[in-house]
């Protein structure tokens, strides 16, 4: 007979073989018995299809992660290890990762993350950067075999074939797409060579899973990073994704986008033939204006008669001259006048003229005596009269 086995060693036995046999399982199943623990914020809930169910748990440090809100009756893809309780001998899945499987709940995971990046104002208008109306380079961001680069690259040649295109190959849908188109991002931001004016995201249409790596939150984010404003345009008019609401610039197509970026030269060729005309008629407005300013002036008497004009100016300086002349005359005659009185004055108060009158100098050893007490007695002095000098002793 065998060696029994205790029921821990064969539950631990089981639990061996199980774990080894499974290391990673994906598992299409639907929500059922659903229960979020509050205080752990661990989930717990059953994984079932119409023949059977299995348990299933995820923890909080993965739930964090998940685009949706799980619940009962929702269809999900899980991806987790099948493990054995021991304590109860029971088996689960411990989930890694869970996604929305099928287009209804794909729609509500979108609706999710868009309304969660709204709240952090991702689609802000004010973030929005403004399309320049002239680009000189431009990237596009799209595969490099898809049909949706050579339909933005035949309207771009028609409509403005000035412009050089720069593509940026990324991986449009599949594994790994999300991480290939946030990598293409950065490269055109990161790599200054480049100077993009504009980075275009396209891609032809599709189903919702085709598109959607375009509703992956770090594409999201990375677009809202961009220093280049981004246009996207991804699907068919009716297709939107989260990356149209944070771009700077959402179009229905790939041929949409090329009009709407850039200018129809054939418009940009009639605008400047429109505006030829209207400076033509500007210019002739004003030179017409300068003209007749001219010939009123040519008519004027002054510029029709140029030399009767000079000869006014001739008279009137002849004018000036001899008006000039008289005043210089009548100031030397006066100054004449005035200086003949005034050597006469100077000659009436002259002490030749004081002499003549009876009047007499005394002098005293060369000085003039103007007071009695200058002189004493026994001093000799000289007396000046009008006709001569006398020597003389002070009595």
């Amino acid at each position: 007979m065998p060696t029994p086995l205790t029921v821990s060693e064969l539950t631990r036995e089981i639990k061996h073989n199980i774990e080894n046999q499974f290391q990673f399982v994906y598992v299409v199943a639907e929500i059922s018995n659903f229960k979020h623990h509050i205080a752990s914020g661990h989930y717990y809930f059953t994984l079932k299809d119409e023949k059977a169910q299995i348990s299933a748990n995820m923890w909080n440090s993965r739930t964090k992660d998940l685009s949706f809100v799980p619940d009962n009756g929702k269809k999900v893809l899980v991806k987790g290890r099948v493990t054995l309780y021991e304590i109860r001998g029971t088996y689960q899945i411990d989930v890694f990762e869970m996604l929305p499987y099928g287009v209804g709940d794909l729609q509500i995971a979108f609706e999710q993350l868009k309304q969660k990046l709204f709240d952090e104002g991702l689609f802000r208008e004010d973030h929005k950067k403004k399309i320049p109306l002239f680009s000189e380079r431009v990237g596009v961001i799209t595969s490099e075999s898809g049909a949706a680069l050579q339909d933005f690259i035949k309207v771009t040649s028609k409509r403005y074939p000035v412009v050089k295109l720069f593509l940026i190959h990324a991986n449009m849908q599949g594994a790994g797409s999300p991480e290939s188109i946030c990598k293409a991002i950065r490269f055109a931001n990161e790599n200054k060579s480049l100077d993009l004016d504009i980075l275009v995201i396209t891609r032809g249409g599709g189903s919702i899973e085709d598109l959607w790596s375009f509703n992956d939150e770090n594409v999201a984010r990375e677009i809202y990073k961009s220093e280049i404003p981004i246009v996207t345009a991804i699907g068919h008019e009716v297709d939107f994704t989260i990356s149209d609401f944070v771009a700077d610039l959402r179009a229905a197509t790939p041929s949409a986008a090329a009009e709407n970026i850039f200018p129809d030269q054939a418009e940009l060729f009639k605008y400047l033939f429109d505006a030829k005309s209207d400076l033509d008629d500007i210019v002739n407005t004003k030179l017409k204006k300068i003209k007749a300013l001219l010939e009123n002036f040519s008519n004027n008497y002054y510029f029709k008669r140029p030399a009767d004009l000079l000869n006014e100016n001739k008279i009137r300086l002849d004018e000036i001259n001899r008006e000039l002349y008289e005043t210089v005359k009548d100031k030397l005659i006066n100054l004449k006048s005035f200086l003949n009185n005034s050597e006469k004055l100077v000659k009436s108060i002259g002490p030749e003229q004081t002499l003549k009158r009876g009047f007499a100098l005394i002098k005293k050893g060369g000085n003039i005596i103007s007071r009695k007490s200058k002189i004493k007695s026994k001093d000799k002095v000289e007396i000046i009269f009008y006709d001569g000098e006398v020597q003389s002793i002070i009595s």
